[in-house]
């Protein structure tokens, strides 16, 4: 008899980190079970989802965020039928497309929840990164492992993995690493390019950056590198493999904080008071909505304010491990906070086994999934 787990998700970091983690293990311990991944509508997806979704190992269909809705409504049809036995198990998005489909489906509804929250009261088995609960741990930790000493230090850029996060950022980043091959020629540099995010992206972002009041870069895209107008060359990489070969980093807020910190790199985390900050509740809509600029800054600066940490580590720690830095008008002080890094590696050793500490012990995507089969098994008797 066969035996369907359903997997919701959403959003470049969850997709690829949680999903991307365990759906291998599982294929492993039990390629007789059909796995089908629901991405969800998610006010932080890039759009690119399921064309990276359909590329994971034990994954046998992906459903759009639209084919996942026109299906809750009773109009989309599956690749094949639904089987009498099966399990829903929440890795992103908002909890309640996996409690929809539990109600549709009529099968058990697990999740994995960083922390206790209103919705994991309503899963028949939630299971937890944090909060004490030593069942399963943080999956970011099985996505990287740190790596050898570098002879020379290399500053790796992480501009995003949604287009309005690259017009934000990247000609920014690319003049922070301008002025730094300057001030510091003993450093050099590394575009890490998100899966989700094409070199058609990069240009645009390159091309039409929103204005923030500062500068940004002019540079050609080539297809393993950056050529900036003064000359300096930036090689690119896709994905998280280039982990290993970075010593610093200088990035959005997101999931790549905690695999960085996996790693063991330092890294700066990038902020301004008028850039998008995405996310749901009444600001994250107002802020899809086509309205004037002057209407939504009052509310990001507002969501900035409440805000006391955004990279995940200094979350876990309650402490600003990996500094935030609030850029106004000058980029100066990021060109100086990775300057003092690279002058004082005594302050980034500190750093780097601080932010290691913190994330937690490796095998919690061999725990999650075994976890997982045993819950399957439960229900399949």
């Amino acid at each position: 008899m066969s035996f369907d787990l359903w997997i919701t998700s959403n959003s470049p970091g969850e997709v690829s980190a949680w999903v991307g983690g365990v759906t291998p293990k599982l294929a492993r311990l039990r390629p007789d079970w059909r796995v089908r991944l629901a991405l969800v509508p998610c006010p932080y997806a890039s759009g690119a989802e399921k064309r990276v979704a359909q590329q994971l190992e034990g994954v046998h269909e992906v459903l759009s965020p639209w084919e996942t809705t026109r299906w809750y409504l009773g109009l989309g049809k599956l690749g094949w039928p639904r089987a009498e036995r099966g399990l829903v198990m929440f890795l992103g998005g908002d909890p309640w497309h996996a409690l929809l489909l539990k109600r549709k489906l009529g099968y058990p509804v697990a999740g994995y929840f960083e922390r206790p929250n209103g919705w994991s009261r309503f899963f028949d088995f939630p299971i937890y990164a944090h909060a004490g609960d030593p069942r399963v741990g943080n999956l970011m930790v099985d996505r990287v492992a740190p790596g050898l000493p570098l002879p020379r230090p290399v500053l790796g850029l992480f501009p995003g993995s949604r287009p309005w996060q690259l017009r934000l950022t990247l000609g920014r980043y690319l003049l922070v690493a301008q002025e730094l091959s300057r001030r510091c020629p003993q450093l050099d540099f590394m575009l890490v390019q998100s899966p989700f995010v094409q070199d058609a992206d990069l240009r645009k972002a390159l091309e039409q950056p929103f204005h923030l009041g500062l500068p940004s870069a002019r540079a050609r895209v080539e297809a393993n590198r950056l050529v900036l107008e003064g000359g300096l060359e930036i090689p690119k990489r896709v994905g998280g493999g280039a982990m290993n070969d970075l010593s610093l980093a200088m990035t959005v807020p997101g999931t790549n904080t905690a695999e960085l910190a996996c790693a063991g790199i330092p890294f700066v985390v990038t902020l301004h008071p008028l850039a998008f900050l995405g996310g749901g509740g009444l600001a994250g809509i107002i802020e899809r909505l086509p309205l004037p600029s002057a209407w939504k800054i009052p509310l990001r600066r507002r969501k900035l304010r409440r805000l006391r940490f955004t990279a995940l580590p200094n979350q876990l720690a309650g402490e600003a491990i990996a500094p935030e830095v609030i850029v106004h008008s000058s980029l100066d002080p990021l060109v100086e906070q990775v300057q003092r890094w690279v002058e004082d590696p005594e302050d980034v050793a500190r750093i780097r086994q601080q932010l290691q500490a913190v994330m937690g012990q490796p095998g919690a995507t061999t725990r999650l999934a075994e976890w997982i089969i045993g819950i399957g098994d439960a229900a399949d008797r």
